[in-house]
């Protein structure tokens, strides 16, 4: 890492969890893999919101985390006690985010299985919390927020003017047998996964509807951003080759460059990242290390190391975490 903290660096994608979800999953025996030292590790992590976090964004040279939570459990669960799951994951980041003004900030969780109620909590995070957006693990039990029926959260947002981050899962069950690959669940599958959502959110006309609307997502865009010319293409082509007058009133990628925001977790190397910037525009893309599943220094070296003009770099950094999550 460069001596020193040369850059302020925010990273967008920060995990944390809390006891009650972890009990949550071991109750409903969520398979989480044996307990090797480095989930011990990873889940020590994710539950530290205090000293321990800090001492380690220090050694990494991160001046601020916007935290998300890890898990997905209560999103599946009944929609009562998954709400109540969320809104005490919410209380328990904002007393962190209050105690470390300078240091953190957070996202809200939400279930959407019940759509009001998820609007009305992140009604409540935002305004009275003052949390910085929402998160979702992509689907709820199979069900993808293109449906109409999810809309009222779209449209919370919205009005808020803050954005949802769209963090990928386990392919939903109806896609699942094909991706079910151990080793290569996280490098492809999740992309595949949230790539997809993003797609029928765009052919569902939700930023026709809601065109302020702001999603963001994270690994380097799940592999949008190297589609972007073969997606248009291919949607005028599909319409016409079925005699059907397209429903959007834009190409899908400008829905992807001007609605949708991506970050580097986990994918902070030289080649597809000058090409998401060159692609998306430097002004949507922002830094995230993936605490604490990626080596956070590892993230740090490569984008201090990348021959960037500066006030790029700034941008990709913090200046656009500042703007998109106003912070």
């Amino acid at each position: 890492m460069a001596e020193g903290r040369r850059y302020e660096r925010i990273a967008v994608e920060e995990g944390f969890t809390i006891p009650e979800i972890v009990e949550e999953q071991r109750k409903l025996n969520v398979q989480q893999g044996p307990p090797t030292q480095m989930r011990i590790d990873t889940f020590k992590a994710l539950l530290d919101l205090g000293e321990g976090r800090i001492r380690a964004m220090d050694a990494d040279g991160i001046s601020k985390q916007v935290l998300v939570l890890a898990g997905n459990i209560f999103q599946d669960l009944d929609p009562v006690q998954g709400g109540e799951l969320a809104a005490l994951a919410n209380d328990r980041l904002a007393a962190a985010v209050k105690k470390y003004p300078d240091r953190l900030a957070g996202l809200a969780a939400f279930a959407p299985r019940n759509p009001e109620r998820a609007a009305r909590e992140l009604e409540r995070a935002v305004k009275t919390l003052g949390l910085k957006g929402g998160i979702v693990n992509s689907h709820s039990r199979g069900e993808y927020l293109d449906d109409k029926k999810f809309w009222p959260i779209f449209e919370a947002v919205e009005a808020m003017d803050v954005p949802i981050y769209i963090h990928p899962r386990d392919p939903s069950p109806q896609m699942l047998q094909p991706f079910d690959l151990i080793g290569f669940k996280v490098g492809w599958s999740w992309a595949v996964e949230v790539g997809t959502h993003i797609v029928r959110i765009i052919a569902a006309g939700v930023f026709d509807r809601f065109p302020r609307l702001r999603l963001v997502i994270g690994h380097m865009g799940e592999g949008l951003p190297f589609c972007l010319d073969r997606i248009d293409n291919r949607y005028v082509w599909e319409n016409a080759m079925y005699g059907v007058a397209p429903k959007l009133k834009r190409k899908p990628s400008d829905y992807i460059r001007e609605n949708v925001a991506v970050t580097t977790s986990g994918m902070n190397f030289p080649a597809p990242l000058r090409m998401t910037m060159e692609v998306m525009g430097v002004d949507n893309v922002i830094f995230a290390a993936d605490y604490p599943f990626e080596v956070v220094r590892d993230a740090v070296e490569a984008v201090d190391a990348l021959d960037l003009p500066e006030a790029d770099k700034e941008k990709l950094y913090h200046l656009n975490a500042k703007r998109v999550f106003a912070l």
